[in-house]
């Protein structure tokens, strides 16, 4: 149980990503103001709300954030989630017209979500969040208040306070197309039929299917589990030595008790006393980092055995 007990990885989604922003801002000495973020997202949302009727526009708000986002249109692809590259085109300009971004012409722009070092200057916190609500192939508008952009600061000729628009087509994830084809392939060879998730895309095999008590969030949850790369290598195992299962709560609300990012994905399409293997591919997994006997960019196969779930409701 060695790795898969040291494997916990917080999953960085939309609400967790709006509780790093500054939206109270900070006190840089005893006579400077304190940017107030939460007083301009406040009176952000009341313009945006303004300008949408009085427009005709219809939009969706992340209640999360007070982002609002439009998918004018949809992709084939899947959602993304924080640590993964992703490519994407963007115009962005201010709720007045004033353009200070735009590339749609031109090749896509990569970077890694959650990793600011590697956005472009132009690009905020507004577009993350906004990403978070689209698939691959998706082009959407994303109305993001100042305090998910430039707060208080000037940008090019934009003026404090800027309340933005970005108009953004998801390219894709990288890798992404790639590590499927080889999960696939292994599935093909072992003559498996896997489901496909939706969402996400990962790939999950159900050999005996259990009850009908389902893995819910916050279930309490009981599993034996072999955790294998591609290529057959073991490198944890909770059938071998004392055989202790792992116990834990299913995606739970402290990050230190999360495990990695595909392995939830996996479960959360089990149910008691399914036997399954989930297929993580390297991008929800330990990505290009190597850890104890897995290589880095490897996909890992789990086999597991659910045992109980005890849901709360």
């Amino acid at each position: 149980m060695e790795v898969l007990s040291k494997m916990k990885k917080g999953w960085l989604l939309v609400a967790i990503v709006v509780s790093v922003i500054t939206l109270q801002g900070c006190l840089t000495n005893d006579n400077e103001d304190v940017y107030d973020g939460y007083k301009y997202l406040q009176e952000d949302v009341a313009t945006l709300q303004e300008y949408f009727e009085a427009n005709n526009i219809d939009v969706t708000l992340d209640s999360t954030s007070g982002v609002f986002y439009r998918i004018d249109g949809q992709g084939d692809g899947y959602k993304t989630v924080n640590n993964v590259e992703v490519e994407i085109n963007y115009q962005g300009t201010s709720l007045d017209g004033i353009e200070f971004a735009n590339n749609l012409g031109s090749g896509p722009i990569a970077f890694t979500i959650g990793n600011t070092e590697t956005y472009p200057a132009s690009l905020t916190e507004g577009v993350i969040i906004g990403l978070f609500k689209m698939h691959e192939g998706d082009t959407a508008t994303i109305y993001s208040p100042s305090p998910y952009g430039f707060k208080d600061e000037t940008f090019q000729t934009l003026p404090p306070h800027s309340i933005l628009v970005y108009k953004v087509v998801f390219r894709k994830i990288k890798k992404l197309d790639e590590e499927f084809a080889k999960i696939d392939q292994y599935i093909a060879a072992n003559n498996m039929t896997a489901s496909i998730d939706s969402v996400f895309g990962t790939r999950y095999v159900r050999h005996r299917k259990g009850n009908n008590v389902k893995i819910k969030e916050k279930a309490y949850v009981s599993l034996k589990y072999q955790g294998e790369l591609l290529d057959g290598t073991v490198f944890d195992s909770s059938y071998e030595a004392d055989g202790n299962p792992l116990n834990f709560t299913f995606l739970d609300s402290n990050p230190n008790n999360r495990y990695l990012i595909g392995f939830e994905m996996g479960l959360f399409h089990l149910y008691e006393n399914d036997s399954a293997t989930i297929f993580v591919p390297s991008i929800y997994g330990y990505r290009d980092k190597a850890k104890n006997e897995i290589p880095a960019n490897s996909t890992l196969v789990f086999g597991v055995d659910i045992t109980r779930v005890s849901n709360i409701n």
